[in-house]
């Protein structure tokens, strides 16, 4: 019982040296956070569109096997699911690239143009029935609030040229940018249409009846349809898009890289607290060892101390990490996140180095001779 609470007695005996130490530690956690809140940031921007989808299915092209991948589906095969039993509607999104000339330098960038049907609206937007009643409106658009700032300022009510024609902003959307798209556009699907005479959707959602089962429905439209769709609910369509992310990116082995340097730098900066906290009781050690107290004793008080470190290194790095990787995704306007179970793995992650450091450091108790020292 003597041994409970002796490291922590002993940290705490200098605070401002138990919090210079603990931040020199946090660094470590800090990184691991942000590499896990750029890894989940990137995934999620990537996958935004399955994430709106306002229905139960998507249907696409076959050979799109990611969301960036702009093969198209026939339209037929929208009128096709939509007539089959259970199935209650099916809604179809365009997609293209348009030139944009922003107001504030007059210099034309690119930028994503989606074209959706005002009625049925397949995806979450956000605005509600204002934004199926204000695209009803011809010859304007929606401005994705969340694009990233180089198209300027556009406001309400403002005319801006889009691929040199006149269109005005009446409002705004929440999509959001991703690695490679700075920003989007929402327009009527009428007016795509009318944009481009006979556009293809790029996907089209699918809508069931109430009571319907969505793998029986995936089931009976690929059983009635020619074999050139793909029919994915919202999720799987998420999924497979962060595989792919992740399978073509060299964005895992980076973050992998970059949680492993985290690991290593906290691990060293941990011994080297806890050596020298260690060398500079030494003396007190051996006194200890001397009155009988066994290294079992002593490499506890040590361990102990390796997991006081933890704790308060764990918490000022997740405070700290939250303040940066708000910067990040002002800055990169990613949806940078680090979700529960993240956090988790980085709690183990930096529990494990501190114990390594401590294991490594307990060494150093074993050479406490008070033959020689007394």
């Amino acid at each position: 019982m003597l041994g409970i609470g002796l490291g922590t007695r002993l940290l705490v005996e200098s605070v401002p040296r138990l919090l210079a130490a603990s931040a020199s530690i946090a660094v470590a956690v800090i990184i691991m956070f942000v590499e896990f809140g750029m890894l989940w940031g990137t995934l999620d921007a990537q996958a935004t569109i399955a994430t709106l989808v306002r229905g139960d299915l998507l249907v696409m092209n076959i050979v799109r096997s990611n969301l960036h991948e702009w093969n198209t589906i026939e339209a037929i095969r929208l009128a096709q699911i939509a007539a089959l039993p259970g199935i209650d509607r099916v809604s179809p999104l365009y997609e293209d690239h348009a030139g944009i000339k922003s107001p504030d330098d007059n210099r034309v960038r690119r930028i994503i143009l989606y074209g959706i049907p005002p009625d049925d609206i397949p995806l979450e937007l956000g605005g509600g029935d204002e934004t199926a009643t204000r695209l009803r409106i011809p010859h304007t658009f929606l401005f994705d609030r969340l694009s990233r700032p180089i198209f300027g300022r556009i406001l309400p009510d403002q005319d801006i040229e889009i691929d040199k024609s006149p269109v005005r902003a009446i409002g705004y959307v929440g999509i959001g940018p991703d690695i490679v798209n700075d920003g989007a556009i929402v327009i009527s699907a009428g007016d795509f249409l009318a944009r481009a005479p006979g556009a293809k959707p790029i996907m089209g959602v699918i809508h069931l009846k109430p009571g319907a089962a969505p793998e029986e429905a995936r089931q009976q439209i690929l059983s009635a349809l020619p074999a050139d769709i793909a029919v994915l609910t919202p999720e799987e369509a998420r999924q497979r898009e962060n595989a792919f992310t992740l399978r073509v990116a060299p964005i895992g082995i980076l973050i992998g890289v970059g949680v492993l340097a985290g690991l290593a730098i906290g691990t060293l900066n941990c011994y080297q607290v806890l050596y020298n906290e260690v060398t500079d009781r030494l003396p007190q050690f051996a006194t200890l060892k001397a009155m009988g107290f066994s290294d079992g004793f002593l490499r506890r008080v040590i361990l102990e101390q390796a997991v006081v470190l933890f704790v308060i290194s764990f918490a000022i790095g997740m405070a700290a990490s939250l303040a940066v990787n708000e910067v990040i995704a002002w800055q990169s306007a990613l949806p940078v996140r680090v979700p529960g179970f993240s956090a988790a793995l980085i709690a183990l992650g930096a529990l494990a180095m501190c114990l390594a450091a401590g294991l490594a450091a307990v060494r150093r108790v074993a050479l406490a001779d008070p033959a020689e020292l007394y």
